[in-house]
């Protein structure tokens, strides 16, 4: 099933191209509202969130080097009471490696020697989704307490899965020996580069996800919200490309003869074959106190403590909220990596952006996005 998304996209750019916290775009202000949002999360501990994406390595990796994902989603939400409905695209990518692969990555991309160690014991793990799709939900509503569930459908376009593991050697004249096991599920790019001549695989596949929300009012000072995106994810691509086998530079053997013959590099499989695949949740749950104001009850001050999980990783924050009649302006710091955090949220859009350093091309961490809400 295809999903047009033309106008989403087009009514989203007119709000820009940021998304702010999901806690901010939920409209509980309004029964009947419609909206729109763009959200980009990024994060690395490899190297800058731009290099890794544009495969250009420009500097050592960080010598803890283990993961970097970038997800990316787009589209049109509307509530009418408790049900709503959200049409969406999304793009998940998910890099999971070790210090020693990415030490070899960076020095052969670089033309170097693989010398600085005696050898490398590689690591590698790539996942890619991209898919349409739309979610369809439900809100309950108590006294001090409210939940949301949502249910997703995705068609997915595009889907890889690649997983090296092995050991490399290097030497001063830029030779690389060693072996691997290459693991690999494909609608496109692949590392063997094998192509789909004669439609011998699918492209396409389906997902299902499930999605949770939780408000509670635990007093009249003190809230919390929970927001669990893809709690239960389920994607199935059928007949995708596929290829196992072993590579190994040393290809010679005694034959029966004994004489010596040659072995090809690449030694294995490559065919169709069905591909199961999950995503990692993202969890979302910020605790808020709310001091007491008796002199202005047009504002209000808050302090905030957050914990986040996305792409396996676990983020803590700790921050303050300074709420106005009509708005409310959000300052958090994530107190791991020291990135500091801005929201804005009005009755009529929300913004929020993340930053850990000031000249972007050295970025680690980074989210940025904008939701515009009409209610009607």
């Amino acid at each position: 099933m295809k999903i047009n998304l033309l106008c989403a996209v087009t009514l989203t750019a007119l709000f820009c191209t940021v998304w702010a916290n999901k806690s901010y775009a939920n409209n509980k202000q309004f029964n009947n509202n419609i909206s729109a949002y763009v959200l980009s999360e990024s994060y690395s501990n490899i190297l800058p969130i731009k290099q890794l994406i544009d495969d250009e390595w420009k500097q050592a990796p960080a010598t803890d080097s283990s993961i970097g994902f970038t997800q990316n989603e787009t589209g049109l939400k509307a509530y009418w009471g408790n049900i709503s409905f959200n049409v969406a695209h999304r793009i998940d990518y998910f890099v999971f490696t070790n210090p020693d692969t990415a030490q070899a990555f960076y020095l052969e991309r670089t033309d170097q020697p693989l010398t600085t160690q005696a050898s490398y014991q590689l690591a590698l793990q790539l996942h890619h989704q991209r898919s349409n799709g739309f979610r369809v939900g439900y809100q309950w509503q108590f006294d001090g307490f409210s939940t949301e569930i949502n249910l997703g459908y995705w068609d997915v376009s595009a889907s890889r899965e690649s997983q090296i593991t092995g050991e490399i050697f290097g030497d001063n004249n830029n030779n690389i020996t060693g072996t691997a096991e290459i693991t690999e599920y494909y609608n496109d790019k692949n590392f063997l580069k094998h192509t789909n001549n004669n439609n011998k695989w699918e492209t396409d596949g389906y997902g299902i996800t499930l999605d949770l929300a939780i408000n509670w009012q635990v007093t009249d000072n003190f809230n919390i919200d929970v927001d669990i995106k893809d709690l239960y994810t389920q994607f199935n691509m059928k007949s995708l490309g596929f290829s196992q086998g072993n590579v190994d530079t040393d290809g010679t053997f005694i034959n029966s003869l004994g004489g010596k013959s040659y072995l090809p590099l690449y030694r294995g499989i490559f065919g169709a074959k069905d591909f199961d695949f999950t995503l990692p949740e993202q969890v979302n749950l910020i605790a808020k106190y709310q001091v007491e104001n008796s002199i202005n009850e047009s504002f209000s001050l808050g302090y905030l403590a957050r914990y986040k999980r996305q792409g396996e990783v676990n983020f803590y924050y700790a921050g303050v909220e300074f709420a106005f009649e009509n708005s409310a302006l959000r300052f958090m710091l994530d107190l791991e990596h020291y990135s500091p955090e801005i929201q804005y949220s009005s009755s009529w859009y929300a913004i929020t952006f993340a930053l850990d350093d000031i000249e972007i091309e050295q970025a680690m961490q980074f989210s940025l996005g904008l939701s515009g809400h009409y209610a009607f």
